[in-house]
Parts: structure tokens; sequence; C-alpha cells
């Protein structure tokens, strides 16, 4: 995978550079100048501009923000070619950007690049207030958008027919604030937002592939909010030690109903074109020292596609996709807690895509669901965050993380008619690893509920999907690590790993 530089650096800089950074008392441009470099700085970006200073405020002009990625990657420039910071009279500083400011981000070395890039902004107003150590910037714009012109890598150019968002409507601030460090607030507001992109690939795969790809989408609203902390000597480009440091980013982001349109076309110039769209959703990202928590949801998904191998168009949807994961990312010497968990809640297939496999309708067409979380404690021997420990591990036969414990809080998944869930706990023994063969010792047991398995079975062979022998080989399968419930067609299966390295099934011991 190619660097291009660090995501979570640039994104804050270009930030910024297009919001700014409230309180009480008085700012002047140069305050505002003098406190963007700072921040620039801690991320590790060499600034140079040139000033003009005038009763009117400071000009700047010749943007170049440069810096250097992570094991000698290369460098990263940002240009940006003016922006006037000027003296309101009463204390505040008003920013004023260009309605447009083309950004080229390049790369040398081993990750050279050239993107081509065009920041648009319509009304955009921004004011800062406060005092050196406090600010705070208000903004507001009809709109902001970026467009991407050309990527050019390993000596190869894309040229997009379009690559672009638009953001509308935007009302936001951020609060920034310098003591033993700098800690930001930011609140933003916006109006639709609008993304396309198209793309004419001039000399397709004639094994196959997309030879163009054509995607609108709109999504209706955004409100997002998000906290940082950075504390002094902070080195971004070294996300590990800064996270030791005290370094903090939590953000939460609400969208609202959304929906797009796509056409993919192969070489043949076959076409399979639809739609999408949900009823909104939100996103969370937390990182600190003590590990990652990121999370989202979208609700009521619907997509409907024509594709070229089927006579009718394909349906389905689901009323709420979710996901959430948590996980340490640095070096600690007691096992320290992770977490994973997805829900794909009420899965439905149009009665067209049923009855391709079953035409007479045999089998229940309730919607499908799978529910997963997963619990646990690891113990991290390196940090995930830092390139020269990761190098290493990827480079020997060592494990970045040993597994202590794991818990199967809740598992629930249903398709047909047929219903499994499952709930237990194991430790394992790291010092152990000849029982199971290369794998530490579990100790633990867990519990399976199946429902409905036999009358599924059952319709499939009547449905000639599978066969007598293949319902035999299922139902042994079933009867070696199951026994029946209570209910009809029901089974049952509880799991033991014993301290002695044994393993029961239901009472008989299989190892």
């Amino acid at each position: 995978m190619k660097n291009y530089g660090n995501p979570t650096a640039i994104t804050s800089a270009l930030a910024l550079m297009l919001s700014a950074g409230a309180a009480t008392a008085d700012v002047t441009p140069a305050d505002v100048w003098s406190d963007w470099q700072n921040y620039l700085s801690d991320f590790g970006f060499a600034v140079t501009a040139d000033e003009a200073a005038s009763a009117e405020g400071l000009s700047l002009s010749n943007i170049v923000l440069t810096q250097t990625l992570p094991d000698d990657a290369g460098t990263t420039t940002v240009t940006v070619p003016g922006i006037m910071l000027e003296d309101n009279g009463d204390g505040t500083v008003g920013v004023v950007y260009p309605d447009e400011m083309p950004i080229i981000m390049t790369g040398v070395g081993e990750s050279a690049f050239v993107m081509e890039m065009l920041y648009r902004s319509s009304d955009l107003k921004s004011t800062v207030s406060g005092d050196p150590s406090q600010m705070l910037t208000e903004y507001t714009a009809k709109s902001v958008g970026m467009t991407v012109g050309a990527l050019t890598s390993e000596g190869e150019t894309v040229e997009f027919d379009e690559l672009s968002f638009d953001i509308a409507d935007v009302v936001g601030s951020t609060k920034t604030m310098l003591e033993g460090g700098r800690a930001a607030e930011q609140n933003i507001r916006t109006g639709p937002v609008t993304y396309a992109f198209a793309f004419a690939d001039p000399d397709p795969d004639p094994e196959g592939g997309a030879s163009s790809v054509k995607w609108d989408g709109r999504i209706e609203s955004l409100v997002m909010t998000s906290q940082t902390a950075m504390p002094d000597g902070a080195d971004m480009n070294n996300m590990s030690a800064a996270l030791g440091a005290g370094f903090l980013i939590d953000g939460d982001y609400a969208f609202g109903a959304g929906s797009s349109v796509f056409d993919i076309t192969d070489e043949e110039g076959t076409s399979t074109s639809g739609t999408s769209a949900s009823s909104g959703g939100n996103l969370a990202i937390k990182m600190d020292e003590s590990g990652l928590d990121y999370s989202g949801a979208t609700n009521d998904v619907k997509i409907e596609a024509i594709v070229p191998q089927l006579p009718f168009p394909v349906s389905m949807g689901m009323k709420e996709m979710a996901f959430g994961l948590a996980m340490p990312l640095t070096k600690g010497d007691a096992p320290q807690d992770f977490g994973l968990n997805l829900k794909l809640a009420d899965f439905a297939l149009s009665d067209m895509l049923w009855a391709l496999f079953d035409p007479t309708g045999k089998l229940p067409r309730d919607p499908a669901n799978l529910v997963l979380d997963l619990a646990g404690k690891a113990s991290v021997l390196v940090d995930f965050m830092d390139p020269a420990q990761m190098a290493k591990i990827e480079d020997s036969d060592d494990e970045p993380v040993q597994m202590n414990a794991l818990t199967l809080n809740s598992l629930l998944f249903s398709l047909a008619g047929a219903e499994l869930t499952g709930q237990g706990a194991v430790v394992f023994d790291n010092d152990d690893m000849t029982v199971y063969e290369g794998m530490p010792k579990p100790v633990g047991d867990v519990a399976f509920k199946l429902t409905g398995a036999n009358t599924l079975i059952e319709t499939l062979v009547d449905m000639g999907l599978i066969g007598p022998e293949q319902m035999m080989m299922a139902r042994m399968g079933l009867g070696a690590v199951a026994v029946p419930g209570e209910g009809d067609d029901v089974l049952k299966s509880e799991i033991e790993f014993t301290e002695e390295g044994g393993l029961i099934a239901n009472g008989n011991r299989l190892k």
C-alpha cells in the first residue's frame, strides 16, 4: 500500500487552514497565524509563507506545508496560494479565503506520487475571537467542496472524469485551548452532502474488471462533534509515542438519509446499474492510550440493481447494519480488554430473488438476522502504531498478541426458519502450546442451541438442493456434537474444554 502521508495530520492541517481555532480578550492576525504555525509544527509540518502586514491585517501567500514521512518514505507537500487575516478592529480576526484554492500533494522516494486537488467554497465567512491562549473560530458557508483532478503514482497518471464532494449550508465552531498542550472542541452542522465519482479506464483489462464506473450520492445532513487533546512535545509522526504522552481524539458523527445511483460497465460493454438508500445512521471513533473504539450503524438500507445475468431487478434490504470494535493499541504488561460486535438485522430478499432457488415457496422467507457480541482480554506485545515494531514482527515468526480470554456474550443467526444461538467463555493457557498443537490450551465452556435444523434439511432434500446422502451426513455431523433439547426440532450442544486438556461435548469425551 502506498504511503500518502499521515492522513490524520494532513486532514487536521487542512481543517485548521480552512476553519481556524475562544473566548475573552483580544486576538490579532499575528496571533492567529502564530497559532496555526505552532499547530502545524506539532503535526510535523515545516511551514513557509510570504507575509505582508498592513493596517487591514496580515496577508499570507505562497503557503507551503512540508511533512517528512516516517521511515524516510519521502515527503508530502501541501500548497495554498493565499489567505487574508483581517483585523476587524474589535479584537477579532476575519479569515478570508479565495473561492478556489488549488492544492497539490506530492510524495517522493519509495512512495512517489502527485495528487492535484481543488478546494472550493462559496460565501465562506470565518471569525476568530478570544486571546492567544484560547481562541474560538465561528464559521458559516453556503458550500465547501473538493475536487480531485489527477493522481500520478509510479509513473502512471489516473485522470478522473469526476471525483468530488460538496457540503452545503455549513455552520460550525472550533474552540482551542492552550494549557499543557492543545485541546480542541469542534461542532459542525451541515445541509446536504453530495459526492460524485466517474472513471473510465483507457486500457481495460481484457481478462475482466470494470472499464468505467459512475457513482453519484447524497446525504441529507451531517452533525459532527469532536474533542482532541495534543500534549506539549507530542510527535504526531510517531503516533505510538503521542498516545503515550496523552494524545486523544473523540468524535461522533450523525448523518441523515442517504441515497446513491451507480453504473458499472465491464470491458465488454455490459452494464450493472442500481440505486441504494438508507434513513441515516451514526459513526463514532475514540482513540487514546487505552486503545481504539470504533462503531457505527446505518438504518433502513435498501439496494436495487439491474444485473445482466438476471431478467429482473435485484432487490434487498436490511433494517439495521451495525458494528463495534474495541482494541488496545499499545504494549502493556497486563492483559487488556478488546471487543467486537456485529449486527445485521432483518435482512430480506425480494420474492423474485427467492424464486430463483425456491419457486414454489417451500422455504420460510422470514428476514435473516446475524448478531455477534465478543469480548476478551489479550496481551499486546507490540505497539501497533509504531511502524518499526510492526516491521520487526512482520519479519519474524513472533505473534503481536497473545489471547488470554474470550467471551461469547451472544450469538444469533437465523435463516430460512432455522435459528442458532450461543454463549460461553474460555480462558487460554499460553504456557501450554502442546495439547492443541501450537495453540494455547483453552479452559471453559460454550453452549449452543439450534432450532429448526432438521426441518430445513428435509425441505432442502424435498426441493432437490441436496441429496439423501448429504442429508445423512449433515444429521450425523449434528449428532456428533448435539443432543435433543426441549421442544420440537431443537438441538443443544454444551462444549467443555477441561483443565486437563480434554474436549467434552454433551458429556461425551471427544479429546
